[in-house]
């Protein structure tokens, strides 16, 4: 996929060099936003087109990974997850529950979108042996995760 070449942090947001090729429909939709925002934020009016140079600000917000699920009467947490296609005792985990907790009406629970990949740690997992598995840098895996305890269950974000 697309990936901007040139992008540093600024004040929450991104500043970035457009580079060849690029427009602001591809920056847009790399960074999750949309043409308009990019717009309104680089106060760019008209018809403006992303050209080989220029630095515009983008907001440091990638694409969401979670979605928060209100329980509604009726709810299970099997039908839940088999409706969002994921593994029950992975949605378990997620939210700190365990298969016989009690789950009521109006109880927000998070899902991770389709596209969120993750992993979830297990006893003896190890720092080397986590970014071996995924490829990832120390750096790519601390810029997708807050802190990193590698404590049993925690949730390590991978994309």
């Amino acid at each position: 996929g697309y990936v901007p070449q040139k992008a540093v942090m600024f004040n929450g947001s991104v500043k970035y060099n457009v580079s060849y090729g690029d427009t602001l429909d591809k920056i847009a939709n790399y960074f999750a936003t949309d043409v308009e925002t990019l717009k309104q934020i680089n106060d760019f009016r008209g018809d403006y087109r992303a050209s080989f140079g220029d630095q515009i600000i983008v907001p440091s917000i990638k694409k969401d990974r979670f979605i928060t699920y209100t329980i509604k009467k009726g709810d299970n947490l099997y039908e839940i997850a088999r409706r969002y296609n994921i593994d029950v005792n992975t949605l378990l985990l997620i939210n700190g529950l365990n298969k016989d907790d009690y789950i009521y009406p109006n109880q927000e629970i998070i899902i991770p979108t389709k596209d969120t990949k993750f992993y979830m740690t297990k006893n003896g997992d190890t720092l080397s042996g986590l970014l071996k598995d995924t490829n990832l840098t120390i750096n790519e895996l601390l810029d997708k995760n807050k802190e990193i305890y590698l404590l049993p269950e925690q949730m390590i974000i991978l994309d």
